[in-house]
């Protein structure tokens, strides 16, 4: 299996970003950048599998799945501070109520347990230049994610969890 992972800078964003029901990157005024962002984007399916990694606490935290495809045409301004492109919805799996430190994360998930990276960021690609690049996993990690960050929510626990419905947005 394979998973994406995307970087918040802060919990108040991946807060805003489960709130939203939505994930998107940073805008970048480099050309060649911001093009192979979007053909990479285009590997993010629906029903994909991702992580956000919080870079403020050095935690994994709230694995999702994706609900649509990456927007290339639509900037959001509204959630971040700033203005985010290539917009996916997400349905978040938990909360950033729970996280995994790296360090703890390359001791549990069987995959970076057995790597020859010491280094998490080695393991499991964080940076801005591997934005839509899947990782791959084994089921294992996947199991140890959901255990640890998972959350069952319902009705009304959903959305005192998220804060607030989701925005009413048209990805495409």
């Amino acid at each position: 299996m394979s998973i994406f992972l995307f970087s918040s800078e802060n919990l108040t964003n991946t807060w805003a970003g489960i709130g939203a029901g939505l994930w998107a990157v940073s805008k970048s005024d480099d050309k060649p950048f911001h093009s192979g962002r979007i053909t990479k984007s285009k590997g993010t399916k629906i029903g994909s599998f991702g992580i956000l990694y919080c870079s403020e606490t050095q935690c994994l935290t709230t694995p999702f799945i994706v609900f649509s495809a990456p927007d290339s045409r639509t900037t959001i301004a509204n959630v971040w501070r700033g203005e985010w492109v290539l917009p996916f919805r997400i349905h978040p799996l938990g909360s950033p109520r729970k996280q995994l430190h790296k360090d703890e994360a390359m001791k549990v998930l069987p995959t970076l347990a057995s790597s020859k990276h010491s280094n998490f960021g080695k393991a499991l690609p964080v940076q801005a230049t591997t934005v839509f690049s899947a990782t791959p996993l084994q089921d294992a990690d996947w199991e140890v994610l959901i255990s640890k960050l998972g959350e069952i929510f319902t009705g009304a626990e959903f959305q005192t969890a998220r804060g607030h419905t989701p925005m009413s947005l048209d990805l495409g």
